[in-house]
């Protein structure tokens, strides 16, 4: 009898067990809506982010780190891009080629690339009219005997011998359509007809075809969007390492 007693709660302890088992293989199919932790590698060492904590305990809103999330994360399906799919550790063919995997669907695209264009308004015998004759257009007879397009010779990228096709069709037109141009151009759309991107399968200009500036001025490379949005937050709340002796504090050096 005294045997029997000892059995029962060793078989409840194990059917317990047992239970939890099973729910926990049951619930391990489904995918957590956002990490625990994250650990970023780095030169400069490794960097483990609390990303449940300032999301749980700081109430910080998913908009607030991730461009691309104006609601909350509620299902698996619904999560926060990585911050790699748009800012690299190097705008490398590497990444030009692979960045594109990173996004659930094309409609992404556009969040970073601009809208394409493809022909230009431009009446030729309009233009014609206006001119006193083809040389206030096109190059003198010492470079083109006869008037020929423009992108006979200039192309996308141009080179140092050669302008650009934008820059080269920027100038000839600027040099009549100043009053365009001084005043600014609050779209391309002025000149240029966009293209459908609702269902755009072509490939997107490079960033240095309309912008001056380099790509990593105009998109943050991973090391210094990490910096300039975790170090300014700790800045404006008073609270974390954000001091330039403070990288300790966040890197492990070992």
């Amino acid at each position: 009898m005294r045997a029997k007693s000892k059995t029962i709660p060793v078989v409840l302890a194990a059917i317990l067990l047992l239970a939890v088992a099973v729910v926990g293989y049951v619930r391990s199919g489904q995918t957590q809506p956002m990490p625990v932790r994250i650990l970023f590698e780095n030169n400069g060492g490794k960097v483990i982010f609390s990303h449940l904590v300032h999301h749980r305990d700081y109430q910080i809103e998913c908009a607030s780190c991730h461009h691309d999330k104006t609601h909350p994360i509620e299902a698996p399906e619904d999560r926060a891009l990585a911050c790699g799919s748009c800012h690299p550790n190097s705008f490398d063919e590497k990444f030009i080629e692979d960045h594109a995997d990173s996004f659930p669907n094309e409609a992404y695209c556009v969040r970073c690339h601009h809208v394409e264009y493809d022909t230009v308004l431009f009446d030729h015998e309009a233009h014609e009219d206006y001119a006193s004759d083809c040389s206030d257009c096109h190059h003198g007879q010492d470079i083109e005997p006869e008037p020929q397009k423009c992108s006979n010779c200039h192309d996308e990228r141009g080179s140092d011998e050669l302008l650009s096709m934008r820059l080269a069709g920027h100038q000839s037109c600027g040099q009549c359509h100043e009053d365009m141009f001084d005043k600014g151009l609050s779209s391309c759309k002025s000149c240029h007809v966009p293209k459908d991107m609702t269902d755009y399968k072509g490939d997107y200009s490079s960033c240095g075809q309309c912008h001056e500036a380099e790509t990593r001025e105009l998109v943050l490379p991973r090391m210094n969007a990490f910096h300039d949005q975790c170090m300014s937050c700790h800045e404006e709340m008073g609270a974390g390492p954000y001091g330039p002796d403070n990288c300790k504090q966040c890197h492990i050096s070992r």
